[in-house]
């Protein structure tokens, strides 16, 4: 099995830490997937890995990672 990218590690990891996909996407966009199927695409999105620079940029805003390095987030590195 291929290791993980760590920033999809990261992502994951946030979303353990708050509960599950439902209340992560809620702790990104500030409110509650419309549908299940806006849910499941963020599902989807986080665990490809291939994110935007939008979504970073609001992941650290909202998520409030600003405590967290390019090279903690991507590389994995402390």
């Amino acid at each position: 099995m291929a290791t993980q990218h760590p920033a999809r590690q990261f992502a994951k990891k946030l979303k353990d830490y708050y509960g599950g996909y439902k209340a992560f996407y809620k702790v990104v966009y500030g409110e509650d997937a419309e549908n299940s199927n806006e849910l499941q695409r963020f599902i989807n999105y986080v665990n490809r890995g291939n994110y935007s620079l939008s979504f970073l940029e609001t992941l650290v805003r909202n998520a409030h990672l600003h405590h967290v390095t390019m090279a903690e987030f991507f590389l994995g590195e402390k």
